[in-house]
């Protein structure tokens, strides 16, 4: 009944959708007659109340009553157990009822543009909820959130808040990733606000404040980071213009990282750097000189008890001698952990190899430009992280090439803040992969690797790339978060909405129209449900396209412990399930490469030409289907115009479906 001119609303409907209708006097109280709704959709009406009967709907999960003239919510709503969806904004709200907190199950609440003053208590029993709006109300006091809240994005821009409640904030601090008080009164940020670690916006824009705490320098995953129009005057201009990274960076120079939560390290100022010099340059007139790394004997004793060596910054240009499997402390047995991160290492030499025993190994911050292939034969080793280095892709495809302990036992691979201008294909080998790590590189394809190869990966993040495509990441099958914010992404692959085990997405950044702004600020559920409702009826993901190996040929520098070139003699492989070798690089059926790639044998798989024509229509029809979509959602649309729209946007669709099964 969308979008009819009904002036009153007939009864006894199981399920409701009313909306942008004239709808302005009383519902009926026979509302709650309609006992096994679970929909209740009344938005774009002119409703000045609802019946208090539809508190006796015991089964409704989703109510909207957006853009209506309501100024009450039914005094006994909390009475709906099951609603775990209500988007009441643009109305004219001013209190919530005290029942609503009863509302337990809540999970996505938009109550933007109304005229609340305050939430009292009603959302510290909301510990489900994962998505809060509460913009552009008259808000002068924080909301009291749940403890342990699973909250992960809260808008509370275009109030009158005055300060945060750091208690409210700590209760949060352990799932929010988006924080939103822009336009309000803020004076100051409480220092707290530096242990919401999983913090990647924060926004804070036209407000009252003269400073910052240093502690939001040190969050790890903080990439957008605005606070324009605030009379920042202990900050210089400079600093802030120059970006996110840059402001942290400064703001970690004025203090210490805060205590218990998982971030940055410590940055030294001039002043500082400048105080070492001098303590140095003292004890060296007084004949007190720094003995070496490799002299600290009780640092390697600790380590051979513990298990772990902590070298961070010991300005290691390269590794102590004593740091080898067979030698006084018998490391390749003993050392589990070992961390050398912040030193100048510009290389891992093979001696790294000889600690069979390791199961981490952390050289993040250095100036790696490559590693010795031992590591790749570490037996027991399940974390290798190597942020912030000048690695380029042939080094970790070279490191992976022939990787027989690596692909049973490596679990979280962490490449972020590198030199990679490609998706090192060799990965694939990984098996036992649970989290990948590559924001902040130069990829920009993700192309013709097959992820249904990695049967144990859950997480992704390619943020902060130049991709331009997703492949078929979707074809992962334990895919849980995946990340690709801040990309030249035109469209996004509607198949991720029919991933099973999907749960968070981020996509934030991206010049796409394939979902909406208003989507996607709803959070992962709804962009996940939207993507899947994009696609026809009874849709399942087609099986991977069949693949043959052959290693990308080498256009950035060669590592310096396996030059190859891009020509030749290349070491073969079999393919599983071939009984030919083929080269070891990736190469999708039905997708062009940029470079000639020898084909697998015939029997084995489908002609090139005759895939890539698929593609290429299919590519035509998806476009096509966007663009009729498109035009449906214009409102303004006669009737037999949008019936002639919609059958043949039913027969473009079957038609998309004839084609994809040429695939098969």
């Amino acid at each position: 009944m969308t979008k009819n001119a009904l002036q009153a609303l007939p009864e006894g409907f199981f399920q409701l959708e009313a909306l942008t209708n004239q709808l302005e006097q009383d519902l009926s109280e026979s509302f709650g007659g309609l006992v096994k709704l679970k929909e209740l959709v009344l938005s774009g009406n002119k409703l000045s109340r609802l019946p208090e009967s539809i508190a006796l709907l015991e089964n409704l999960e989703a109510l909207r009553i957006e853009e209506n003239a309501l100024a009450v919510l039914p005094k006994q709503i909390g009475d709906l157990h099951k609603l775990h969806v209500l988007v009441a904004h643009t109305n004219q709200l001013t209190a919530l009822p005290a029942s609503f907190g009863a509302l337990r199950n809540m999970q996505n609440l938009d109550l933007k543009k109304n005229r609340l003053e305050s939430t009292g208590a009603t959302l510290a029993t909301l510990s489900r909820l994962k998505f809060l709006d509460l913009r552009q109300n008259k808000l002068a006091v924080f909301p009291v959130l749940a403890e342990g809240a699973a909250l992960d994005q809260v808008f509370l821009g275009y109030n009158a808040l005055t300060t945060l409640d750091e208690e409210s904030i700590l209760r949060i601090k352990d799932a929010v990733t988006v924080l939103d008080m822009r336009d309000n009164k803020l004076a100051g940020l409480p220092a707290s606000i530096a242990c919401l670690y999983k913090l990647k916006t924060l926004d804070v824009t036209n407000n009252e404040l003269s400073d910052l705490p240093p502690g939001l320098g040190y969050l790890k995953h903080l990439n957008h980071f605005i606070v324009d129009g605030n009379p920042l005057r202990a900050i210089r201009r400079s600093v802030i213009s120059a970006g996110c990274e840059s402001l942290k960076k400064y703001l970690r120079t004025r203090g210490a990282p805060p205590v218990g939560v998982d971030v940055l390290e410590e940055e030294r100022d001039e002043l500082q750097l400048e105080r070492e010099r001098l303590v140095q340059a003292s004890n060296v007139e007084t004949n007190e000189v720094q003995l070496p790394a490799s002299d600290h004997m009780i640092t390697f004793r600790e380590a051979a008890a513990s298990g772990t060596m902590n070298l961070l910054k010991s300005s290691l240009k390269s590794l102590p001698p004593e740091l080898v499997g067979c030698g006084q402390f018998n490391f390749g047995s003993t050392l589990l952990h070992l961390n050398l991160s912040s030193n100048q290492l510009s290389t891992l030499p093979a001696s790294v190899g000889e600690l069979i025993s390791l199961k981490t190994l952390t050289v993040e911050d250095n100036q790696l430009t490559s590693l010795h292939s031992s590591i790749a034969a570490l037996p027991h080793l399940e974390l290798l992280r190597l942020r912030k280095n000048h690695l380029p892709t042939e080094s970790i495809d070279n490191l992976l090439e022939e990787s027989p302990a690596l692909r049973n036992t490596l679990k979280e691979l962490d490449l972020r803040n590198n030199n990679l201008s490609a998706l090192p294909m060799e990965i694939y080998k990984l098996r036992s992969l649970e989290t990948l790590l590559l924001g902040y590189n130069q990829i920009g394809t993700l192309d013709r690797f097959p992820w249904s190869q990695l049967a144990k990966l859950s997480v992704v993040s390619v943020s902060d790339n130049k991709l331009r495509s997703l492949g078929r990441v979707y074809d992962a099958p334990q895919l849980a978060s995946l990340s690709f914010e801040n990309n030249n992404l035109t469209k996004v692959p509607c198949e991720l909405g029919l991933c099973l085990h999907l749960r968070a997405i981020y996509m934030n950044g991206n010049p796409q129209r394939t979902v909406r702004g208003a989507v996607i600020a709803k959070g992962s559920a709804e962009i996940l449900a939207y993507l899947k409702n994009k696609l026809p009826p009874n849709t399942v993901l087609s099986p991977p396209s069949p693949v043959a190996k052959s290693r990308t040929a080498k256009t950035g520098p060669v590592s310096a412990n396996k030059p190859t070139s891009a020509t030749g003699n290349r070491e073969k492989q079999l393919f599983p399930g071939s009984s030919q070798p083929v080269n070891t690089t990736y190469t999708v059926v039905g997708v062009q490469n940029d470079i000639p790639a020898p084909v697998a044998p015939v029997e084995n798989f489908a002609v090139l030409n005759d895939n890539a024509a698929i593609e290429l229509e299919l590519s035509k029809l998806s476009a096509q289907i966007e663009q009729l979509e498109s035009q449906l959602d214009n409102h303004a649309l006669s009737g037999p115009k949008r019936f002639a729209l919609k059958k043949e946007l039913a027969m473009v669709r079957s038609k998309k479906i004839r084609e994809a099964r040429k695939l098969q």
